[in-house]
């Protein structure tokens, strides 16, 4: 993946670069997150990071990765004016490599094209959950698209389907927020999205090295436990 974003147009394109154009918190697309306790949580696609900022604000480790280095700059200077603790990292999404699981990932209308980047993407981002983890995925509806690439919106069976290693908690179609879409008319459902919400089962789906190292930490108070019952006997 590039910097390609709707319509081909450069992602660059979209962004100034100077802090002020982070897009605002997205409470109906993040309403999950917002019930769980704050943990380790990666954003991928992340934009000016105006989510990422407000997850961090309540008190999530945030990491946000992006494409466009105007978007990772402006969301970069965004965070400092907020004064929050979120790192923001210029690379491309189907190459760039986790430091460890999340908690919480979350993909905000910055899937690629339907194709194989699409699925690969949406694989990667369910092997980067911890156990008991949460994906969000947002993107434009393309049952109720309103012109534009449809090979750019994505359908609830689409996007179920493809996350089909994880247990789907909820998918549903919502009238996009105005303030995400900075249109009049999506407030009268012209414009809507899909979300759909998942969570990795405890050990499913895991890569091996990530599932062993988290059962060698989980099973290490048992073991030293033992140890200590062994020295006292």
């Amino acid at each position: 993946m590039g910097t390609e974003g709707p319509g081909g147009a450069d992602w660059d394109d979209v962004y100034v670069g100077d802090g002020a154009d982070a897009e605002p918190f997205d409470p109906q697309l993040l309403a999950e997150a917002l019930a769980l306790p704050p943990g380790r949580v990666l954003d991928l696609g992340c934009g000016a990071g105006g989510n990422l900022i407000g997850l961090a604000q309540r008190g999530w480790t945030a990491t946000g990765v992006d494409s466009s280095p105007k978007a990772v700059r402006s969301a970069r200077i965004a965070a400092d004016n907020a004064q929050v603790a979120a790192r923001f990292l210029h690379g491309d999404m189907l190459t760039w490599r986790a430091e460890g699981l999340y908690d919480l990932v979350v993909i905000s209308y910055s899937l690629p094209p339907r194709g194989s980047a699409r699925d690969a993407l949406l694989g990667i981002a369910g092997r980067y959950l911890a156990p008991g983890g949460t994906l969000i995925v947002g993107e434009w509806d393309g049952d109720a698209a309103v012109g534009g690439d449809p090979d750019h919106y994505a359908t609830l069976a689409e996007l179920t389907a493809a996350l089909s290693d994880l247990e789907v908690v909820r998918a549903e179609s919502v009238d996009a927020d105005p303030r995400i879409v900075g249109r009049e008319d999506a407030s009268a459902g012209a414009w809507r999205a899909v979300k759909v919400v998942a969570r990795r089962l405890q050990g499913r789906g895991m890569p091996r090295g990530a599932r062993l190292a988290h059962q060698a930490a989980s099973s290490a108070p048992t073991m030293l436990a033992i140890r200590s019952c062994m020295l006292l006997a």
